[in-house]
């Protein structure tokens, strides 16, 4: 074994030409040049050729034997320093390297593999490695493991690289500017079926996608074949020289009446503007209210405007439940107080006539004295309903007088309470009436026939009760903006109608209209006291009923009050899901089965299903 310095090793050099040299003699002489340890298996025996017309440092000398090695069948493992010489059959089998190594080593590498299957790729590549050579793979993680000679493996993964490529396709969007991308769809699949069919493989297979929200085609592919369908496109994109297209749009939410003329005015507007397609065809625009349709013919520009239109204005609108309650509060009260003196004598001989009736009472009880006497004493003080003491001595034929004292108070109170709910869509009017068609006399006349007088009586009759106009707008999902009209009206019950009274029905109303924002299920109140009178009446004697004390004779109080409060208080809730329905339903329903439930005296009793309400109603 040859020993040196590494300084010196690097300045040695060698020239080796050797003839039918026994390859364990070789093996030495390369040991003493690399200073390598050399272990050789029993089977490596055979007669090597060298002839080198150069000289080679260390490194190139063990690089030379290891291709002598490779050429008869052997190989070497190398093993720390130790170096193991065996066939190469055997050696795959034997631990190796799988780091860097020469290019005449024999190493196991693993592979990673992106994008093709290792399992398909080992059946390209096993052609490629030599006999000695191994490959496998594994499909989780998806890796190829080589074992070969270094060189070889290099070639392989360059191999690999080139290979292992992912499929990428193009897309083009293609936006049409005359046909209709459902007809050129058509078209394509029947021109190129093997390549646009459903299932079709191949690099020449092109997926087409319509897009009828901006009448455009996306196309995904390989470039080539995009290319040849774009020229294809381009010939069918012509304007239509017939009747243009027709379609028929289904509207899952708008009123098809209501939208049609929106459309028809916008298109009309755009295309007088010269945005339009100039093509020759009319534009025609009509409802179907059987199937809540639009139906359009138009050029396919045109076309594209139109279904977008329809597509922003046929969006689900939300509901809106107000809930009101209408509260009136009307408070009557009346005072009277006061002192009357009347005498008079029937016959005329003594007692002349006094009177300080200043309620009215006394002339009415000395009116029902009949000189005839018809009238007694009882019959005349039964007209006094008013008074509260009084003090009398009733003679028909003699003096008569008497004294009431009048101390009167009355209080009526009176309140009028709806609740009415309504439901409606958001920017829907929504209206509710409650009342009765009273009828009012507008005019009389009579007619004659032959000396027979037919009187006549026209009337005409009107909604009285309750009257409920809303309009609700949502915005920002949560605040409800309400047009308001209100309208209360009732018969007021103790009129004298007639002579003295008024000459018909008498009626009360309130109206109100406004406009309010409120938040979602926030209660907002309208209205107030819209009526408060006070009236004071003082009558009484001059001179006497100013003297103190004494005066209280000769005086009659009388004081009335009325106050009139009409408040309306209003809560919108927002009905955004099903849900929210159901559960706004569950809750009514719930508040009517306790009042049958407290009507029926059966409290605690737990709610029927909602489902049983309708157990009367036919099928």
């Amino acid at each position: 074994m040859l020993s040196s310095c590494p300084a010196a090793a690097q300045e040695n050099t060698w020239q080796l030409n050797i003839k039918n040299a026994d390859i364990t003699e070789f093996t030495n002489q390369v040991a003493a040049m690399t200073g390598k340890t050399f272990i050789i298996s029993p089977k490596v025996k055979g007669k090597v050729t060298v002839i080198s017309n150069s000289k080679m440092n260390r490194e190139g000398i063990y690089q030379l034997f290891l291709s002598v090695l490779r050429v008869h069948g052997f190989t070497t493992i190398e093993s720390g320093n130790i170096v193991k010489i065996e066939q190469l059959t055997l050696a795959k089998q034997s631990p190796s390297t799988t780091g860097t190594a020469s290019g005449e080593q024999l190493v196991t590498r693993v592979i990673a593999v992106n994008n093709l299957d290792s399992q398909e790729l080992v059946k390209i590549l096993r052609p490629l490695i030599p006999q000695q050579g191994s490959i496998g793979f594994l499909t989780n993680p998806n890796v190829l493991i080589i074992g070969d000679h270094v060189d070889n493996i290099d070639r392989l993964v360059k191999l690999i690289r080139q290979i292992d490529v992912a499929d990428e396709d193009e897309i083009e969007v293609v936006p049409l500017q005359h046909a209709w991308v459902g007809s050129i769809v058509t078209l394509l699949e029947k021109l190129a079926p093997q390549q646009m069919a459903q299932g079709a493989k191949g690099p020449q297979r092109i997926t087409v996608i319509a897009n009828e929200r901006d009448n455009s085609l996306i196309l995904r592919g390989k470039s080539k074949s995009i290319a040849d369908v774009l020229k294809l496109i381009k010939k069918l994109d012509k304007p239509v020289t017939a009747n243009g297209s027709t379609r028929v749009f289904y509207l899952g939410h708008a009123d098809a009446q209501d939208t049609a003329p929106i459309v028809s005015e916008l298109v009309a507007t755009k295309t007088a503007s010269g945005d339009g397609t100039e093509s020759g065809q009319e534009t025609n625009i009509q409802a179907d209210p059987s199937l809540n349709a639009i139906v359009a013919k138009a050029d396919p520009a045109i076309m594209r405007e139109i279904a977008d239109l329809i597509e922003m204005l046929d969006i689900p609108r939300t509901q809106v439940l107000i809930e009101a309650a209408i509260v009136e509060i009307s408070l009557d009260y009346s005072k009277t107080l006061g002192v009357s003196l009347a005498g008079v004598d029937a016959s005329g001989e003594s007692v002349p006539l006094f009177n300080t009736a200043l309620g009215g009472a006394l002339n009415t009880l000395f009116q029902n004295l009949d000189p005839d006497g018809n009238i007694g004493p009882i019959g005349a003080t039964a007209s006094l309903d008013t008074p509260t003491l009084a003090v009398a001595k009733i003679d028909t034929a003699g003096v008569s007088f008497a004294a009431i004292v009048q101390a009167l108070q009355s209080n009526t109170e009176a309140n009028l309470l709806s609740t009415p709910h309504i439901t409606t869509v958001d920017n829907k009017e929504a209206k509710l009436s409650v009342g009765q068609e009273v009828p009012f006399r507008t005019g009389s006349f009579t007619t004659g026939n032959n000396g027979a007088s037919n009187p006549f009586t026209t009337i005409q009759r009107q909604d009285v009760g309750l009257e409920l106009i809303v309009t609700p707008h949502v915005y920002d999902g949560s605040r409800v903006r309400l047009e308001i009209s209100q309208e209360v009206s009732n018969v007021v019950p103790s009129v004298s109608i007639g002579e003295g009274g008024f000459s018909d029905i008498v009626t009360n109303k309130r109206t109100l209209e406004t406009t309010v924002i409120v938040d979602d299920q926030q209660t907002i109140v309208l209205g107030g006291l819209i009526r408060d009178d006070v009236t004071n009446v003082k009558s009484q004697v001059p001179l006497l009923g100013s003297i103190p004390l004494l005066g209280k004779l000769f005086q009659n109080n009388s004081v009335t009050k009325v106050k009139r409060s009409l408040l309306i208080f209003l809560r919108p809730i927002v009905l955004r899901s099903k849900q929210d329905v159901e559960d706004v339903t569950q809750e009514k329903y719930q508040d009517i089965w306790e009042v049958i439930i407290e009507s029926s005296g059966q409290q605690g009793k737990e709610a029927a299903p909602i489902e049983d309400l309708y157990k009367g109603f036919p099928n």
